[in-house]
């Protein structure tokens, strides 16, 4: 359909959305537009930085005790996790569906692993 006053194409409106010109349709198409290649390319940085540090506090023996250096790890292992599922995994861009099924599972399987780790607590922490 051509809109004769301008003389630009509109794609034809319906009950649910408004005629707008062609050249948007093709932007908006993908509602959930995936990251990309520089925004992979910063988070697998950022990754690789996190992994740098946490290979860096493994070699820190006398600086830091042991309990600091478990929490230490244990948020910058989380932290990467959820960059991971976030952005490569696509649970970002998402159904918010699927993404809440998701942190459901996951947060009874930190609860669970809360309750094994305080168990054993006296035994690993020392």
């Amino acid at each position: 359909m051509s809109d004769q006053g301008s003389g630009t194409d509109l794609v034809e409106a319906t009950p649910a959305t408004p005629a707008v010109p062609a050249a948007d349709v093709v932007e908006r198409a993908d509602e959930h537009a995936h990251p990309g290649p520089r925004q992979y390319v910063v988070i697998a940085v950022v990754l690789s930085i996190l992994t740098a540090l946490e290979v860096g506090l493994y070699y820190l023996e006398g600086d830091v005790s042991n309990n600091l250096l478990i929490v230490l790890l244990a948020v910058l292992a989380t932290l990467k996790f959820f960059l991971v599922a976030a952005w490569y995994m696509h649970m970002r861009m998402d159904a918010p569906f699927f993404r809440r099924i998701f942190v459901v599972g996951l947060v009874g399987a930190m609860i669970v692993y809360g309750v094994v780790m305080l168990t054993f607590a006296s035994t690993v922490l020392a």
